[in-house]
């Protein structure tokens, strides 16, 4: 059963567009080759300008500790991680299960 992991991530201003490219460019592709499915990617327009909310779907809850320890010791993380130290203010990490009025959460009808 999948479980998903919702994280957000509070961002300087000035690094907003540093960041997102870092994501689209690095991040994304990496973790989607360890299988991470992106759910959803949304920067906030209200609240706290510039937070940026990633859903993701993970096969369960060891899916996040393979493919983390993967990416770290990818080529390209440690210029991602200097990105991230420099735009990243906070972050904070949530894993959830679909509830039961969630469409794909619902026994299908054969």
């Amino acid at each position: 059963m999948s479980v998903y992991l919702h994280v957000t991530l509070e961002i300087h201003a000035a690094q907003l567009g540093r960041f997102l490219d870092g994501m689209e460019k690095t991040a994304v592709p990496f973790l989607e080759r360890e299988g991470w499915r992106l759910a959803g990617a949304f920067v906030q327009r209200s609240g706290r300008l510039g937070n940026v909310i990633d859903l993701w779907e993970l096969d369960d809850f060891q899916h996040y500790d393979r493919a983390l320890s993967a990416f770290a010791a990818d080529p390209a993380f440690p210029d991602f991680k200097a990105m991230l130290e420099q735009a990243v203010i906070s972050e904070t990490v949530v894993f959830a299960s679909p509830a039961s009025y969630m469409p794909s959460a619902q026994p299908s009808a054969a």
